[in-house]
């Protein structure tokens, strides 16, 4: 049948990947108690493994691991996520017609502006990836066909110089804390963005990232408007897509949130009377340097934080921590780390089958497991089957008595230190 071996072991190649992508498919049906669809495929196992991953990782949050509209993010959202695996659904909806949604999202089809655009993230290839994983799920055999013309490279936005940081800072300087800008930012994210699919103020909003509710105090207002701008342009793997803003709707999107009180009065968004003596004055950064990356001190911060390659990978990274953080947060995190814990970063406590506890902080969720890095800084992966249950802790993994442990002057210093972390393209300010 074949004239060489090399053309055997092609085939077998071949085939092997389609058993092989075929036992993943199922695999993630069959964890979650479904049953499994029909093997034959209706694209190239890769298109589809790629569809998969990206399924997973930007979509199964609201729409579930297998597309029934039951993610844990959907139980926050005042819309129902769709249910993408439903054949009623998918025989309305042509594949051209999926492709576009995923990449204008919801608010251009007169749908739900809860659902984001994709276009501005992710290349046609990918797009195309998940329709016909979407496809798949639905037990839906009909071949998806790929236009031989599509963009397989992601769009690259382009990157905020210093002259627009500048400009910025300049218009929400005379202008950003007005009722009219405000309002403006209001309305789009509360009703016509997809900011409260992922991001909750007050009670309303997903889970997905970060709470908005401390935005004025967490954040400096040019952080923000860079961020949300371009957040690929910091974090190329980062889940927020980019929503395609023009300059003046991420200018008010800053503005309003800069403004913005949440209903629930609490003191933990305000600083303590006794912690505004470590702010009074300035402190050295060359000093808090040495305190921070000092293995032998008492701080010894860099064990768990990487600054600039230095450092571990236990906690955020603090790279260009003095451009995106305001110092009353910073403070807030050395003296009361647990007051607010950094998204991605929380504690997960995991009972196994066998009653044996491990606890680390959870970096991945998925049908296979939890994936961990625990206090030695190893990458750990419980397989799901193994997994009594789990929870989230409260608690950071950051001591939290450092107000007893430093000197006030070691903490200024520290703070200096933090604060030097900056962007050169982005002003230094702060709230």
């Amino acid at each position: 049948m074949y004239k060489n071996s090399k053309a055997m072991r092609s085939f077998l190649k071949y085939f092997l990947l389609i058993i092989c992508f075929t036992f993943n498919i199922e695999s993630l049906v069959l964890a979650s108690g479904g049953s499994s669809p029909s093997t034959k495929l209706n694209a190239s196992p890769e298109l589809l493994e790629k569809g998969k991953l990206l399924f997973l990782n930007f979509c199964a949050h609201c729409h579930g691991n297998r597309g029934e509209g039951d993610g844990f993010n959907a139980e926050f959202l005042d819309k129902d996520p769709a249910e993408l695996s439903n054949p009623k659904f998918l025989a309305k909806r042509s594949n051209e017609k999926l492709f576009r949604v995923i990449s204008v999202g919801g608010a251009k089809i007169k749908k739900s502006h809860l659902m984001p655009p994709f276009g501005y993230t992710l290349s046609e290839k990918e797009i195309w990836s998940l329709v016909s994983f979407i496809r798949y799920l639905g037990n839906d055999k009909s071949l998806v066909n790929v236009p031989s013309n599509v963009q397989s490279e992601r769009p690259r936005k382009s990157v905020l110089t210093k002259p627009d940081m500048l400009s910025f800072s300049k218009w929400f300087a005379e202008k950003g804390k007005k009722k009219e800008q405000t309002d403006s930012g209001k309305t789009l994210v509360m009703n016509k963005k997809s900011c409260l699919g992922c991001h909750q103020l007050n009670d309303e909003g997903g889970r997905i990232g970060p709470s908005l509710n401390r935005s004025s105090f967490n954040y400096k207002p040019e952080w923000l408007y860079a961020w949300i701008s371009n957040p690929q342009n910091f974090r190329p793997n980062t889940k927020m897509p980019n929503l395609g803003l023009k300059p003046e709707e991420a200018r008010v999107i800053t503005a309003f949130l800069i403004s913005f009180q949440p209903e629930e009065e609490d003191e933990k968004f305000k600083i303590h009377e006794g912690w505004k003596q470590y702010l009074s004055s300035e402190g050295d950064p060359k000093r808090g340097e040495k305190i921070f990356h000092d293995p032998e001190g008492i701080a010894n911060c860099s064990k768990c934080h990487l600054v600039k390659g230095r450092g571990g990978k236990i906690g955020p990274d603090l790279s260009f921590v003095g451009t995106s953080r305001t110092s009353k947060f910073l403070l807030e995190s050395i003296l009361n780390p647990s007051a607010v814990i950094t998204h991605g970063y929380q504690t997960v406590m995991i009972l196994t089958e066998n009653r044996k506890l491990i606890t680390g902080i959870k970096k991945n969720e998925d049908e296979s497991g939890i994936n961990i890095i625990n206090k030695e800084g190893k990458n750990l992966h419980i397989p799901r089957e193994k997994i009594k249950k789990f929870k989230i802790q409260k608690i950071s993994t950051m001591p939290g008595n450092f107000k007893d442990l430093l000197e006030i002057q070691d903490i200024r210093d520290v703070l200096a230190y933090l604060g030097s972390l900056t962007l050169p393209a982005i002003p230094n300010s702060d709230n």
